[in-house]
């Protein structure tokens, strides 16, 4: 992410080149001008916009099971799904068929999918009044958050890289704020390895002769790639990008060993694997080269957090776009932001689209919209595609390509302060951590642990730990969030691994207030090597027939914030050429 010493371009210069301006003159807009039709009078969706807020306060009285002891809260937050036999939306909806109902109203545009994604596209839409459609009744999708006692904690997604000054992104974070919340966080986390924390890991002290060489070896790597190699994701327009699709082609596993020119032991191997667990919900030999090291490399000039990690961002967008109901009869109230709404089916309907969905009492709904931008998970957008094998075959194959991976995320609220001021702690144990994905299905893990508090330390005796548990790739731990009794068998998993990490920080058992946990079971999308090379991803982002976009974080199979706000405005400026503002 840093500039190169002989004049090259970053990733974060990239990023910010040329695209500034436009955008930010929209998010600096405040007096929109509405036309079209609107909400008819008396229509409500039956939601108090408040309840649908990114950051959610966590109740007073907190209700909590006791598992081994300790106090979880009696479900999961996040993901859920009332079929309990399978995942929602992996079949054809059965209202519409070929006649699809008539719609009530027309909309500019309408966004499928209210994470920070389809929020960061509608604040870059604002002045066009989007209509944002979100599942679940809180927005922020896969950053999400809760707020107790004070303290903002994320429920997934949870920082970002520090941009570049001048950039898009820069500007972007400025504009909502988020520059007067954040805390740096350096690259350097701390490593627990048997029962100790290490902050001096990476330098390979205390091992042998011939590991310290490995130690050092892999550190001039990570430093070359981010100083003088790093692969822009996405591809930088205009320039020679073969070498970024020769290192698509390659594993990370591949490619680390083969410009180390030697294999990592297995201490080493099992620290980086814990940060591919973590950071991409894979192993790294599941994972494409280009994107770990678009990952890897990035982290090294360090990252920004924010009360509540990036559900504050999404709490930001939120924030803004339901003023948007300011202009709208409070008999009509929530209209741009419609959650609980269940899209089941998005069709071409002459020289506009049809969205048909469940509103919150279940009823069938339909509008029309100029434009439509998909900004939910493509596993679940296709069964939202009307009739798209027929239109797009190709880009429905695609489709097929991409996986996602499901975690598990607790928060530990604590009635009492952790002593060890820390960002991220990743857990590996010994030489015996599982490189081998599919270990995880025989016994899950949580691989590292965050402060949940970490941008805005508490003064008095609370904190927050917040535990990743990735699911893995190539196991069936996904269905395993689903069927089974997933809460106690997650519960028991949990208990006994949350011990040990109070017991590491030095927290009383005592002190635990509660623990929360938070199901994503559709959230990674897996970063798999060859689909940027054989053009995947294109494919996979195509728009069909220049009125349905698709924005997310799967657009290019890589689990990053960024690539969702580029995304984002690279679609907003699409739209807004063929609207003509």
């Amino acid at each position: 992410m840093s500039r190169s010493d002989r004049g090259g371009v970053s990733r974060r210069q990239f990023i910010g080149g040329g695209l500034s301006a436009l955008t930010m003159g929209v998010l600096a807009h405040r007096g929109f001008a509405f036309g079209g039709l609107g909400p008819q009078s008396g229509e409500s969706f039956g939601m108090s916009v408040g309840r649908t807020s990114p950051l959610r306060h966590v109740p007073f009285n907190l209700q909590s099971n006791i598992v081994q002891g300790l106090p979880f809260a009696d479900w999961f937050t996040g993901d859920d799904f009332t079929d309990q036999t399978g995942y929602p939306f992996h079949n054809t909806p059965p209202c519409c068929g070929k006649n699809a109902p008539e719609p009530s109203e027309h909309v500019r545009v309408a966004i499928v999918g209210g994470g920070i994604s389809g929020l960061a596209t509608g604040v870059m839409l604002q002045d066009h009044r989007p209509v944002i459609f979100e599942l679940h009744e809180q927005f922020g999708g896969n950053a999400a958050g809760e707020s107790w006692n004070g303290i903002n904690y994320s429920l997934g997604s949870a920082y970002v890289i520090v941009p570049d000054p001048g950039s898009f992104l820069e500007s972007f974070y400025v504009n909502l704020g988020l520059d007067r919340v954040f805390r740096y966080a350096g690259p350097q986390d701390p490593i627990e390895i048997g029962g100790q924390i290490l902050f001096d890991f990476w330098t390979g002290a205390g091992r042998s002769p011939q590991e310290q060489q490995a130690f050092q070896r892999y550190a001039e790597v990570v430093r070359y790639m981010a100083e003088k190699s790093y692969p822009e994701i996405p591809l930088p327009e205009g320039k020679d990008n073969q070498w970024i699709l020769d290192l698509d082609r390659k594993n990370f596993l591949q490619d680390i060993e083969d410009q180390m020119g030697m294999p990592m032991p297995p201490l080493l191997a099992a620290a980086v694997q814990g940060y591919f667990y973590s950071s991409f919900g894979a192993g790294m030999q599941n994972v494409s080269a280009a994107s770990g090291w678009n990952f890897l490399a990035a982290e090294e000039f360090g990252r920004w957090v924010f009360p509540g990690g990036n559900a504050y961002m999404a709490w930001a967008m939120w924030q803004r776009l339901s003023q948007l109901d300011n202009h709208v009869p409070a008999s009509s109230r929530p209209y741009h932001l419609r959650s609980k709404c269940t899209v089941i089916d998005v069709r071409l309907r002459g020289d506009a689209v049809q969205v048909t969905y469940l509103d919150p009492a279940n009823q069938i709904r339909a509008l029309t919209a100029d434009y439509v931008v998909m900004a939910n998970s493509k596993h679940v957008a296709k069964y939202m595609l009307h009739d798209l094998e027929h239109l797009d075959p190709v880009k429905h194959q695609a489709l097929d390509q991409v996986t996602t991976i499901a975690y598990l995320v607790a928060n530990v609220l604590l009635e009492e302060p952790v002593a060890l001021d820390f960002y991220d702690l990743f857990l590996i144990g010994d030489e015996t951590f599982p490189i081998d994905p599919a270990l995880f299905e025989l016994a899950p893990r949580i691989v590292d642990v965050l402060s949940g508090h970490y941008a805005r330390p508490p003064v008095g005796d609370r904190s927050v730990l917040t535990l990743y548990m990735p699911l893995p790739y190539g196991t069936n731990l996904r269905a395993s969030l689903i069927i089974h009794d997933p809460w106690i068998r997650y519960a028991e998993i949990l208990a006994p691994q949350i011990r040990q990490i109070l017991g590491l920080l030095g927290v009383s058992e005592n002190a635990v207030r509660q623990i929360r946990m938070t199901r994503w079971g559709h959230a990674m999308p897996l970063a798999q090597p060859n689909l940027i090379a054989d053009g995947g991803v294109e494919l996979v982002q195509r728009p069909v027939a220049d009125r349905i976009f698709f924005v997310n974080q799967d657009n290019w199979s890589l689990p990053a914030v960024e690539n969702s706000l580029l995304d984002a405005r690279k679609v907003s400026r699409a739209i807004r050429f063929l609207i003509g503002a």
